[in-house]
């Protein structure tokens, strides 16, 4: 089983529809996928029994080993709770995703000191919800190079059908082919690094 934590300590990054469009990319393609919903808002809980093809188990199930899947992601609390260093401890890759503004790549210091503290083997940053055409974007990569955690080459846009994926079981259910090549792309790129 390959083990993929969302993690951020900043609130607002779309740590939750990444995780969740990854699972459905990921069951979509074949694999047995489980979600663990590590996020006290419980978002992703709130939707499992709509999401064909994901099994969500507990934090419980998945420190004890009791997961039967190819595929697991876990979506993270912003706050660095008790269970954290025991997740990342069973990670094989730690996907940190940011905005592009200059406040969140300011606050990814805090977790890239959670991640350096662990034994994540792999880890890499992803833009998300980018406006294009922005000077914004290109000043913050210069930010986050700084960190020598490596930036992925996917750029997750800010659009409309990921906002709306929890009711369309994911942007694959939606009309949306850029969003699907952008999920796509980051999965695979993901899983070249694992």
């Amino acid at each position: 089983m390959k083990t993929i934590t969302v993690l951020q300590q900043k609130g607002g990054v779309g740590k939750t529809t990444l995780t969740l469009n990854l699972a459905l990319f990921y069951a979509k393609e074949g694999a047995k996928v489980a979600i663990c919903d590590a996020d006290s808002q419980g978002s992703l809980t709130d939707i499992a029994d709509m999401l064909e093809g994901v099994e969500l188990v507990s934090i419980e199930q998945v420190l004890t080993g009791q997961v039967d899947a190819q595929v697991l992601l876990i979506d993270t609390s912003p706050r660095n709770d008790i269970e954290l260093p025991k997740l990342l401890a069973i990670t094989d890759f730690a996907l940190l995703p940011v905005r592009p503004g200059y406040l969140d790549a300011l606050a990814m210091k805090a977790t890239c000191a959670i991640l350096k503290a662990s034994s994540v083997p792999k880890s890499g940053i992803v833009l998300n919800q980018v406006q294009h055409r922005t000077a914004v974007t290109r000043d913050v990569l210069d930010m986050l190079t700084k960190f020598e955690i490596p930036i992925l080459m996917t750029r997750v846009g800010q659009r409309v059908s990921y906002t709306r994926s929890a009711m369309t079981n994911g942007v694959f259910g939606s009309d949306d082919e850029k969003a699907q090549q952008e999920i796509s792309l980051l999965a695979m790129e993901i899983h070249y690094h694992l």
